[in-house]
């Protein structure tokens, strides 16, 4: 997983409801890699948007109205919602709310974080998840965050990202509740059918418990019954990146965890987490990272131990 966490402009990265995908799929793939945190006024959209990462919304001062699957969601004031965003959404109403929280989460790294399972297993399956307590979060964390995400210190990246799983985390234990269950057969004309969306995480939960296995796209569509080629295309449609893409991003984020809180050889590392050729490690996860394994190590056991961090 390559980590650039230059701030991402909301609307050309989604798609609209009537627009038809011409980018291609490595493309797809950076763009929706990178974790994207906005803190901004909300403003109506006019069309509704959807995209393959979970979003995490809190406005801070002021409710706010979305549509979602055809269905009015109100957010209120300081309340944390979070939804897999492959659902059509649309802001239709701002009211008098000025600062709103915008997260847009990797799926893999969502579904890697300790949470409840049932709130996972309600995310993707289309529900909407809001806290049951307000005030969680606050306007000058989530700024933190977004300088931190940005900063040419990976070890600072990484502390940010782990903050903010530990914000789903408060989040899952304090209590949640769903306020919106898909009951519709098609989110929206010309998106992602319901079909799709229970198949697609179908093959997530597939994924999650066997990508560090030898795992081929043949083994994820004879697990869900779909033809493989038809597999590729939903997963892709709904995921806005193939399959092959999301599985080496689940396989680098384990490897990033186990060089960082183990002692492991590098090659066990590369084949617990299900790569099977050292040379074809080694160049996977300096081309997404940004640095060889063996740097990534050093740095992230620094921060480990508790060494100082380089002034920025």
């Amino acid at each position: 997983m390559e980590h650039r966490f230059t701030s991402l402009p909301p609307d050309p990265f989604m798609c609209s409801s009537d627009e038809k995908q011409s980018r291609s799929p490595l493309a797809l793939y950076s763009e929706y890699q990178r974790m994207d945190i906005e803190l901004r006024p909300p403003h109506a959209m006019p069309t509704s948007h959807w995209h393959g990462q979970v979003e995490v919304n809190v406005p801070f001062d002021g409710d706010v109205e979305y549509l979602i699957n055809n269905e009015v969601v109100r957010i209120e004031k300081g309340y944390i919602t979070l939804f897999w965003a492959c659902t059509p959404h649309q802001l239709t109403r701002p009211g008098d709310c000025q600062q709103m929280a915008i997260f847009n989460l990797p799926m893999h790294l969502f579904l890697s974080w300790p949470l409840d399972r049932e709130l996972i297993n309600h995310v993707t399956h289309g529900m909407v998840i809001k806290s049951l307590a307000a005030q969680q979060l606050s306007a000058f964390e989530v700024r933190r965050w977004q300088q931190e995400l940005s900063h040419e210190n990976e070890q600072i990246r990484q502390l940010a990202i782990d903050e903010i799983a530990l914000m789903l985390k408060r989040l899952s234990l304090a209590g949640w509740q769903p306020i919106l269950v898909n009951k519709t057969s098609r989110t929206h004309k010309n998106s992602v059918s319901r079909h799709a969306q229970f198949y697609v995480s179908q093959m997530l939960e597939f994924i999650a418990a066997h990508y560090d296995q030898a795992l081929t796209v043949n083994a994820v569509a004879e697990h869900v019954k779909l033809n493989p080629n038809y597999a590729m295309g939903v997963f892709q449609r709904v995921m806005q990146q193939t399959m092959k893409q999301y599985i080496t991003a689940m396989r680098i984020n384990h490897v990033r965890a186990l060089l960082s809180d183990t002692d492991k050889t590098i090659l066990d590392i590369a084949l617990t987490a299900g790569f099977r050729s050292s040379s074809r490690f080694y160049s996977t996860f300096t081309r997404y990272v940004g640095m060889p394994p063996q740097q990534y190590r050093k740095l992230s056991q620094q921060r480990r131990h508790g060494l100082a961090l380089p002034k920025a």
